[in-house]
């Protein structure tokens, strides 16, 4: 059952009716509350092929794509009058799903919503994740679970800090529980702009120095700047673990979010058969492309292959009191949809 409006239910005031979708389970079984990250919406995990990021600038998918195949366009001696895109970022994946519908499949009742400021301050992402954990124990004889991706995770955290005994479990992927060094990263995204420019063709130029303008004030957000390892948010925020719920983490190594390749026409000749090809040629890739901006001292473990994914490092990815940790070999966005990560929150989840 599927709810996009709420109405008739009082736990629930009325600025919250288009936030929430809800699948009811069975009640013997333990709600779970998906709590999303910075700049995202519910989408990511009910509906993730629609899913955008930086506060719905740019679709999810960007992140999850791989390099595209090269397309046969014709054979002879002569060069085919054949029209294509300049550019491309890689073959996106479709028909996403994540652990959001793993549990609906299992008759969990599962619960998302969507944060009203989800590039504002985190006390008020947990204000609201109060009214949601209120609402949702009409659902559940059993208790609350709740889910975290990156920031979510945090705001999952400092809700307990409340001591809500409905609370039975807290699983967090790619949260950065000991902070991310991401809001320093601003100061090198002006210079690799012209790194980039040089590359991208003149009609381009407007829109792509459009993207790196949205880019920079979001990574110079003060949300951002919140998740700071060194910031007031962490610096408040208490590690002592409440013996009665058990917690679980998963981290990421794979740093690799985002490539950007040029077509190009090339010819192959074998046997005296000409055959032409549009082939993808890699014209940059995030993380390598920082590599020409940032000092090597001060390259962060979250870019590192084998130490982060590309937004949190490994190590703070581990909840400091958890049960159970696991590294996957994953980056920020797809550690969501991975079948083993998927598989690891469902154990976990059955095992609460």
């Amino acid at each position: 059952m599927v709810v996009p409006r709420i109405e008739g239910l009082i736990s629930l005031s009325s600025e919250y009716k288009n936030t929430i979708t809800l699948h009811k389970g069975r009640s013997n079984k333990p709600a779970v509350i998906f709590i999303h990250g910075l700049g995202m919406d519910q989408r990511i995990w009910v509906n993730p092929d629609e899913a955008r990021m930086l506060a719905g600038r740019f679709p999810l998918r960007y992140l999850l794509s791989e390099k595209p195949e090269p397309i046969k366009c014709g054979t002879g001696e002569k060069m085919p009058d054949v029209r294509y895109r300049r550019f491309s970022i890689g073959k996106t994946k479709r028909d996403l799903k994540t652990s959001f519908a793993d549990l609906n499949s299992l008759k969990y009742t599962v619960i998302a919503w969507s944060q009203r400021r989800p590039a504002g301050p985190i006390d008020i992402a947990v204000s609201e994740l109060k009214k949601v954990v209120e609402f949702s124990k009409e659902y559940t004889r059993d208790g609350i679970i709740l889910i975290g991706h990156s920031r979510g995770g945090l705001i999952a955290r400092k809700y307990l800090e409340c001591g809500d005994v409905s609370i039975k479990g807290l699983i967090t992927l790619a949260t950065p529980h000991h902070g991310s060094t991401i809001a320093k990263w601003a100061e090198y995204i002006s210079p690799l702009a012209s790194v980039i420019g040089d590359l991208v063709h003149e009609e381009d130029k407007k829109k792509f120095s459009y993207t790196i303008d949205r880019v920079l004030d979001f990574i110079g957000s003060k949300a951002i700047i919140e998740l700071l390892p060194d910031s007031t948010f962490f610096r408040s925020l208490k590690n002592g673990k409440r013996a009665t719920i058990p917690c679980f983490s998963c981290g990421g190594t794979n740093p690799s979010l985002f490539s950007l390749y040029r077509w190009r026409l090339k010819v192959r000749a074998s046997r005296g058969i000409f055959t032409w090809m549009i082939e993808p040629v890699e014209l940059f890739s995030i993380p390598d492309i920082l590599e020409k901006v940032i000092p090597k001292k001060f390259y962060p473990a979250e870019l590192k292959r084998g130490y982060g994914d590309g937004l949190v490092s490994a190590q703070s990815s581990r909840l400091p009191w958890c049960d159970n940790h696991y590294d996957f070999d994953v980056n920020h966005a797809s550690i969501l949809f991975d079948e083993e990560v998927r598989r690891k929150v469902v154990e976990a989840v059955a095992e609460m």
